[in-house]
């Protein structure tokens, strides 16, 4: 492994000068001249800082840094080994922008024993430079975070009250966008199904969906909006449908993967997609599930972690800024499950 005091030899300078050079925040302190030679040298050696090394320094000496060598995740998971595919599609994008900035990743569940105090040692050893925070954020959590005294940043929604650093989809946008599509396609009356209002990102899709229907001319019968957990399962739902009048020419699914549910059920009533009824879904972007029959809008959620590793690297880099909310925007991806509304034919038996 290469040190310090080799490209110190090899150039024929201190090494104190190499280590300043190598030093995020003290280069300052040579030339840009002499810090170049000594970077370029390093780089053809093929150097590797020791992270480890330099966060030992900062806490004998209590020193703050700007250096971002390595940040971890928080994740709220419960006590069950399972990890949602949300989590594990901004892990995938915080992971990429992390190795663009050359810092590593660690991950920790409070959830299993030993979590907290896990993420306590991990701060107090100066382990992580900041941390990326998962779950059911509220103001407790953070003020337990706080006490850590590492910069941290929210991924997903939360439910706090004061101003925090997060990075989430633009729920409200999401509703628009279902809204306005279907409109643009002609719909009028079109049903929403929605998910449990516990999670975030629910209510305020739904808001962004009510909003939308007066802007682009939407029928707002609130009876086309359906809570899935009274109409769960499939004769449920088709005796609503059988019932509505006039039928519902388009749904929105606004939870991830329902969609091809939806598809299958109206399948087995006898219904065609999208002849008889439209379809809209919400799934996960990139990671998530592929199919060309079903339009839908993609939560990015790659893009989330992605750019909730940027907000912390920044926050670390510049310490003392204000709070900053970073809101990520749905894309829409058109498929074959959405057309202009057909002549109605006889309700399903």
């Amino acid at each position: 492994m290469v040190t310090q005091k080799q490209i110190a030899r090899q150039l024929g300078v201190s090494q104190s000068a190499v280590a300043c050079a190598l030093h995020p925040t003290l280069h300052s302190h040579i030339s840009s001249h002499k810090r170049q030679r000594i970077l370029d040298t390093a780089e053809r050696l093929g150097y590797v800082p020791h992270h480890a090394a330099r966060r030992l320094t900062r806490r004998r000496f209590q020193q703050p840094s700007s250096a971002f060598d390595q940040a971890g995740l928080i994740y709220f998971g419960g006590k069950s080994q399972y990890l949602d595919p949300v989590c594990l599609a901004m892990i995938f994008g915080a992971e990429h922008e992390l190795s663009r900035l050359q810092a590593s990743f660690v991950f920790v569940n409070v959830g299993t024993p030993g979590g907290w105090e896990k993420v306590d040692r991990m701060a107090h050893a100066s382990g992580v430079d900041g941390w990326l925070v998962y779950g059911p954020m509220d103001d407790e959590i953070v003020s337990r975070l706080k006490r850590g005294r590492l910069p941290f940043v929210i991924v997903g929604d939360h439910r706090c009250t004061q101003p925090v650093n997060c990075v989430h989809m633009d729920n409200a946008a999401v509703g628009r966008l279902a809204a306005q599509h279907l409109a643009s396609r002609g719909h009028r009356r079109v049903a929403f199904l929605a998910g449990n209002p516990a999670y975030v990102y629910q209510p305020e899709m739904e808001n962004g969906f009510r909003v939308a229907r007066k802007e682009f001319g939407l029928d707002e019968d609130e009876g086309l909006i359906l809570d899935l957990r009274r109409w769960v399962g499939e004769s449920r739902l088709m005796e609503w449908l059988q019932n509505a009048e006039p039928r519902p020419t388009a749904f929105f699914a606004s939870e991830f993967d329902l969609a091809a549910d939806v598809c299958r059920i109206l399948k087995n009533a006898g219904m065609v997609v999208p002849d008889d009824i439209s379809v809209l879904g919400y799934e996960l972007g990139q990671l998530g599930p592929k199919s060309k029959d079903i339009s839908r809008i993609e939560a990015p959620m790659t893009e989330v972690g992605r750019q909730g590793a940027a907000l912390l690297h920044r926050i670390v880099a510049e310490p003392g800024q204000p709070p900053r909310e970073v809101k990520i925007a749905a894309t829409l991806a058109e498929g074959r499950s959405v057309v202009p509304p057909q002549t109605p034919r006889t309700n399903p038996a």
